[in-house]
């Protein structure tokens, strides 16, 4: 039985910070007037169910009559509601039409887990977190972020199979072992696409 970490994502209460995981995972940014708006694709409905959820517990999910879930020309969109909460976090990442990250970003637990339930998967030799083309600030960021926990992952780009794009792969089992502690159990449908110890 995995023994989860006191300071891990399953101990930790929901914070609109989080939402860095989110901004990882190829989520944007979207400002109106004095709310924003996070929305981010993902290939799978189980993927998008959890997302929903999880803004939800967050107090940030779309108003009655609006869907949460739409379908993307590559996926299913997630998106929260326009909400002024969000529009600091919305300044923080985007400047001007760009989007890069914050100068003091320190990712929580709970952000590793949004980040891993909108772009995470196991691939042939660990688990890969997916993030922007390896040259990308937001993708460095990310790699950092996960030396930051006790996770260093090494950068990748897949162009075969199923999916294609870059990220960051923990292949080790010790690593593995500490992002499993760091991001909690794995939500109701993700079946092999959440990190296991080996």
């Amino acid at each position: 039985m995995t023994q989860f970490s006191l300071f891990g994502a399953a101990a930790a209460a929901p914070t609109i910070a989080d939402l860095d995981g989110v901004v990882l995972a190829g989520g944007w940014w979207v400002r109106h007037d004095d709310a924003a708006r996070l929305s981010v694709i993902v290939p799978d409905a189980w993927r998008a169910e959890a997302m929903a959820a999880e803004f939800g517990t967050r107090r940030i999910g779309c108003p009655d009559g609006e869907a949460a879930i739409t379908k993307a020309e590559s996926g299913l969109c997630v998106r929260t509601g326009f909400h002024p909460v969000l529009l600091a976090p919305a300044r923080a990442w985007t400047f001007g039409a760009s989007q890069g990250p914050p100068p003091d970003l320190s990712l929580s637990p709970g952000a590793l887990r949004l980040w891993c339930l909108a772009a995470g998967r196991r691939d042939e030799v660990g688990f890969l977190l997916a993030t922007a083309a390896p040259d990308d600030a937001i993708h460095t960021a990310g790699g950092a972020q996960l030396s930051r926990h006790g996770v260093p992952a090494v950068s990748v780009s897949h162009t075969r199979g199923a999916y294609s794009g870059s990220g960051w792969r923990v292949s080790s089992a010790k690593r593995l072992r500490r992002l499993v502690e760091l991001v909690g159990p794995a939500p109701t449908g993700a079946g092999d696409d959440w990190p296991t110890t080996i």
